[in-house]
């Protein structure tokens, strides 16, 4: 690609990006969304968080396909200790200290 091309598509994804997150503030109360689009957008921050940390819990360190699985991963059983400690305590404190002690507990077992 050459300068210009590059300049081009850093601009056009800037355009894009303030056009969609300014447009609910330019309209206003113009623009009513419909309630099941209203639920919808309450589940968006949660599944961006699930799409960036299940993998990371998932797969053992730079693994690209759920093949690739191993149950040896202290990723697991870190994510899973701090998913039962949360479950449990719905508490965020508590979930990090028993999640991180896991993990460094298998991972200098295994």
């Amino acid at each position: 690609m050459s300068s210009i091309e590059i300049i081009i598509i850093i601009v056009g994804m800037t355009l894009i990006t303030v056009l969609t997150r300014t447009l609910f503030m330019i309209l206003g109360d113009r623009v009513e969304l419909p309630d099941i689009i209203l639920r919808a957008i309450r589940y968006a921050p949660l599944a961006a968080i699930i799409a960036i940390v299940a993998p990371e819990i998932i797969l053992p360190p730079g693994a690209n396909a759920l093949s690739q699985f191993d149950w040896h991963s202290a990723n697991i059983w870190g994510g899973l200790a701090g998913f039962i400690t949360y479950y449990f305590s719905r508490k965020m404190v508590p979930t990090m200290l028993v999640g991180m002690a896991v993990f460094s507990l298998v991972r200098y077992w295994l």
